[in-house]
């Protein structure tokens, strides 16, 4: 009798281990749950909406006007075929990261945010996002090959792209040809030429960039067969060499056209979409990716993203499915002049794709080689490359910066 009350008691305390030693016997996971950090816990913990509740969605975006309006039309079309109401919040085109911010902790708290696609995978580690693929039901567009990198984080996908504005170089064959260049440089040695000849005419600038974002630098490196994540050395020296014959302009000077109809800038790095308005004629634009594939570094583009603190993530998702499908991209190419984030579009024969400055395959294949990809986030990127074209850093220091082993030097080049 002593002897069985003895089994018994082992068996209880083996069964007793087993369970402490489970977390997995948890009934309330799942394998398809990502694990939540600190906002992501706050989402799952305030009240969610209750069932049969209307969804009613409050969407911030950061738009001109004429986008904007563009915006309601298109959400509208989803909020008569849902029974969704939408209310849109446009915190103005020139509204930056604070603004952001504000609305993910302290202001509205929207269920749906716009933001600089570079920066989903950073504000989704932060902890401000949920992934979009965990609630949506139906797929919407294709995301361009060159973004989807910049979207997924952790085995989930965190944004879904809006739309794409890529930078361009921007020159004046004229202008290019009395400078010694019979077209635009290519390689190191033929920046070099180009930054002589400039330099030999007083007032002549050898590039244009902004020195408040990292497309300038980058562009310039992408000219080369380089780029941010395998940084040539060689062009970042260039850049030293050349910081005092590099206009430093903003997205708000309007001079640059003229100044380089005039000959006084040799190339500059833009907008595609400000070439669309304000170049032509006299002024080309030309990519600065070389070969088949686009290089997200240059690819300026816009997502949409579920907040952390949405309370209904089914519908949200639901709407970016609609906002991003390849019908509504259509729509908002033809309301805004902005192409298309998504391939549908490209593959079905883009309206307009004759007149761009590049092969619109060159957005539906693999980017170039991410050897050495930096583990700065792209607003540390963003800082450093200003640095850079300020003087504060040198080429060592951009390094540095970035966190990553140039071509040339860890690759055994």
């Amino acid at each position: 009798m002593l002897k069985r009350k003895n089994y018994w008691l082992l068996f209880a305390i083996l069964l007793l281990s087993l369970t402490s030693l489970s977390p997995s016997m948890d009934l309330n996971q799942t394998d398809d749950s990502p694990a939540l950090n600190e906002y992501q816990s706050q989402s799952q913990s305030s009240s969610p909406r209750k069932k049969g509740e209307p969804a009613h969605l409050r969407i911030s975006v950061s738009l001109s006007y004429k986008e904007f309006r563009e915006l309601q039309k298109i959400s509208g079309h989803y909020a008569l075929s849902s029974g969704v109401t939408v209310e849109l919040n446009n915190l103005g085109e020139a509204a930056g990261d604070d603004a952001l911010m504000n609305e993910l902790t302290i202001g509205n708290r929207p269920d749906i945010v716009m933001t600089e696609t570079h920066h989903i995978r950073e504000l989704a580690q932060q902890g401000y996002l949920l992934p979009v693929d965990v609630y949506r039901s139906s797929p919407g567009g294709t995301p361009l090959t060159p973004l989807l990198p910049l979207l997924q984080w952790n085995g989930y996908v965190w944004g879904m792209p809006l739309d794409i504005d890529p930078y361009v170089f921007v020159y004046s064959p004229k202008v290019m040809e009395e400078l010694g260049a019979e077209a635009l440089p290519r390689t190191v040695d033929q920046w070099n030429r180009l930054l002589e000849h400039s330099l030999a005419k007083p007032g002549t600038y050898v590039l244009a960039m902004d020195a408040g974002s990292a497309y300038g630098v980058s562009a310039l490196l992408e000219s080369v067969s380089s780029s941010l994540f395998r940084g040539n050395r060689e062009a970042l020296d260039w850049i030293g060499r050349a910081r005092s014959s590099i206009y430093l302009a903003d997205k708000q000077d309007k001079g640059v056209w003229n100044m380089l109809r005039e000959g006084k800038i040799a190339a500059a790095v833009l907008p595609l979409s400000e070439w669309q308005k304000s170049g032509g004629g006299d002024l080309v634009a030309e990519a600065p990716w070389r070969g088949d594939a686009a290089g997200d570094e240059t690819l300026y583009s816009r997502s949409f993203a579920l907040s952390a603190q949405t309370r209904s993530p089914e519908a949200a998702a639901d709407w970016l499915s609609y906002i991003t499908s390849a019908r509504s991209q259509l729509d908002w190419l033809a309301g805004t002049g902005r192409l298309p984030a998504a391939e549908e579009p490209y593959r079905g024969g883009l309206p307009g794709g004759d007149s761009l400055p590049f092969d619109v395959g060159s957005l539906l294949t693999g980017g170039a080689d991410q050897t050495g990809e930096p583990q700065a986030d792209w607003s540390e990127i963003t800082s450093a490359a200003g640095l850079l074209l300020t003087g504060k850093l040198d080429a060592a220091g951009f390094i540095k910066a970035l966190s990553y082993s140039p071509e040339g030097e860890d690759h055994g080049l």
